[in-house]
């Protein structure tokens, strides 16, 4: 067992140590007049060395982390399967992979178009396995129907053994025919993965936060409550298939609802995708969380939602969300997040520019951190009627 105590106090000490190195931030830098940009400088902090660096401040790192040697100090050391990502080329892939290698992730599934498969199969094999989606970049009336019936069997000779069933509140938005989640379509798509042994994947609902500016129009958007009516009446009708909730079932706010949903279908599963979401909203409750992953072994897989392709290369971008995840579940870490969250300052415009949430660690266990970050996803695969495709 690690201590938690040092893990706690060396996390908050290189955020202290930030904060002061930081003279200003008029101009986005961190002031260290004797170092140079983007130079890493080991400072002892009360017999800790902790690694700091003067670089500009973005989105991803606001606390001036050097996430190279964050990840060295992690506590956990096993293996690691990221089941939500989405890597959509060869070269976000490669930089993604780079960061991943030094967080522990050994492999992912990701949501990338048929057409980019091969690629990343022939550089990273086994590392990657697929998830079938649709294709949207195709801006056509039966992309979200017929033409992903097709695509659906495309991926299926591809290995691909999921498929994901996008159904966020914020589809209305595009008039897409067959959007709902218990449509006719989504009906005989469905029916199709279960034929070719695919479990399902979906996203429903949304935060929150969002309920509470975004989709304030109950008539085109529903209630938070009603985005759920239509999944229970799926998980019902495919009682037989395997079925991953991404984003912990779009409600990491109400744990109470989650263990009715995993104790009323046992063949439901949650991803902890959506770090910024994610986090902000289980260290509110920090404790719970971790009773509650204790609590549903097997059944809560650890994911992170990093979109890595060539339009979005950035080390810290993918590296803040596998460290913030990481800290979440291994630390007892209490202070600011690195990553600059929207919705704070949606809610209350009062807030500075870029606000980040405060964070709070839920200090698993080993054995409930061997289960979230690799053995549920290991026994997921199995669960698949076509077998284990690890």
């Amino acid at each position: 067992m690690w201590d938690l105590a040092y893990v706690n106090t060396r996390i908050a000490a290189a955020v202290t140590y930030n904060a002061i190195a930081c003279q200003s931030e008029v101009r986005g830098w961190w002031a260290q007049p004797e170092t140079q940009a983007g130079i890493a400088r080991i400072v002892t902090i009360s017999d800790m060395q902790i690694a700091t660096q003067i670089t500009p401040l973005n989105d991803a790192n606001r606390l001036g982390l050097l996430y190279r040697h964050e990840a060295a100090q992690l506590p956990w050391r096993g293996p690691i399967v990221d089941v939500h990502t989405h890597v959509g080329d060869v070269e976000g892939a490669r930089l993604f992979f780079e960061v991943a290698d030094l967080f522990g992730v050994q492999r992912i599934w990701t949501m990338t178009q048929l057409e980019n498969i091969d690629a990343i199969t022939a550089e990273f094999g086994d590392r990657v396995k697929f998830i079938a989606i649709p294709n949207y970049m195709r801006h056509a009336k039966d992309t979200f129907t017929v033409d992903f019936l097709k695509r659906i069997e495309q991926f299926a000779e591809k290995g691909s053994r999921v498929v994901k069933f996008w159904a966020a509140p914020r589809g209305h938005d595009f008039d897409r025919e067959g959007f709902e989640l218990d449509s006719p379509w989504r009906r005989r798509q469905m029916d199709l993965a279960r034929s070719l042994g695919m479990m399902i994947m979906t996203h429903v609902s949304d935060p929150d936060t969002w309920f509470a500016s975004h989709y304030l129009d109950h008539r085109r958007y529903g209630t938070k409550a009603q985005q759920y009516e239509p999944l229970e009446r799926m998980l019902d009708e495919y009682h037989d298939v395997p079925w991953l909730a991404a984003h912990m079932a779009g409600d990491p706010e109400h744990l109470d609802h989650l263990q009715y949903l995993l104790d009323r279908y046992p063949h439901l599963y949650l991803d902890t995708s959506a770090t910024k979401w994610l986090v902000r909203e289980l260290s509110k409750h920090a404790g719970e969380y971790r009773a509650f992953c204790r609590n549903n072994p097997g059944r809560i897989l650890f994911g992170t939602d990093n979109v890595a392709n060539k339009e979005t290369l950035s080390f810290d971008l993918y590296a803040s969300r596998f460290w913030a995840l990481r800290a979440l579940h291994e630390t007892d870490y209490a202070g600011p997040s690195p990553i600059v969250d929207p919705d704070l300052s949606m809610l209350d415009p009062s807030l500075p520019r870029a606000p980040t949430a405060t964070r709070r660690g839920a200090a698993m266990d080993p054995t409930t951190l061997q289960c979230v970050y690799h053995d549920a996803a290991v026994g997921l695969e199995a669960r698949s009627p076509q077998g284990d495709f690890s």
